[in-house]
């Protein structure tokens, strides 16, 4: 679910702005690859005051790998206060199929917002819980966690321009590459939806958005490193967010991976946005 998670909740921050007091934002999105992996999404940006937001996600995705399929739930909220011109989201989630691998997530941002773009410092506590999938180890668990530490930065270069940056390492409690049976994850699937792509050792994106009136377009580039194998993926994508109606955005985005391990793939997602309150 790597996909998913950071992307959703940046394109809610990007499609509503500075929100007006009682404003929200809601969406749905549904994404599917090449790897046989799809997902379906909805989410709320709600205002509760002037500068005070309440953000909300459900996603379920479902791969199809070599030996089953795996299905997995996404359950995520964050409030987040403007201070003016610092700013602090604090947010909680739930991820994962609890019969294989699951995760209980806190993550806090402090962050500087002003008209030549916005800097974040993010920090993510993870806390896994992994059922032993062979036969000799069935029925006992593993816990493990993870600290990760990032930093995001949405900045100017004109008036048409930005300029995204962000990146993100974690440090786990055990080294997963040894981890009795975690291997099964590797062949679960090579979608980007799949168990393995949310178990990374850290991970490096940079992009430029264009912005044409009320329509924008964007490219970016990513690289992550998984922390089961340690493998690399290196993705490409581009994506076209335009209002469909006075009151709906469409976003349309189409992202290429490049796995040193499970080799290419190719993942297509669609967004709607209804602004409501405004």
């Amino acid at each position: 679910m790597y996909f998913i998670k950071p992307v959703l909740f940046s394109v809610l921050l990007l499609v509503t702005g500075v929100a007006k007091a009682d404003g929200y934002v809601i969406g749905i999105g549904v994404e599917g690859d090449t790897a046989d992996g799809r997902a379906i999404s909805a989410f709320g940006d709600f205002g509760l005051g002037e500068k005070t937001w309440l953000s909300i996600l459900t996603s379920a995705a479902q791969t199809e790998g070599i030996v089953r399929s795996n299905d997995t739930l996404y359950a995520d909220a964050a409030i987040d206060h403007w201070f003016e011109p610092f700013g602090i989201r604090l947010g909680g989630s739930y991820w994962g199929n609890s019969d294989i691998l699951d995760s209980r997530d806190l993550r806090a941002a402090f962050y500087l917002r002003g008209e030549p773009g916005s800097i974040s410092i993010d920090y993510e506590n993870r806390n896994f819980e992994f059922d032993l999938q062979s036969d000799l180890l069935r029925g006992r668990t593993a816990k493990f966690s993870a600290d990760g530490w990032g930093l995001n930065a949405r900045l100017a270069l004109g008036d048409r321009v930005r300029l995204l940056l962000g990146g993100m390492t974690y440090d786990y409690s055990r080294n997963l590459r040894v981890e009795p049976d975690i291997d099964v994850l590797a062949f679960l699937s090579r979608s980007r939806l799949s168990m393995i792509n949310s178990l990374i050792d850290d991970r490096v994106n940079v992009g430029l958005e264009f912005q044409f009136g009320l329509k924008s377009i964007d490219v970016s580039a990513s690289r992550w490193q998984t922390a089961v194998d340690g493998g690399t993926v290196d993705s490409y994508s581009v994506g076209y967010l335009a209002p469909a109606t006075d009151r709906i955005d469409a976003e349309i985005r189409v992202a290429l991976d490049d796995s040193e391990v499970y080799g290419r793939t190719t993942a297509i997602s669609v967004y709607l946005y209804y602004f409501g309150g405004l």
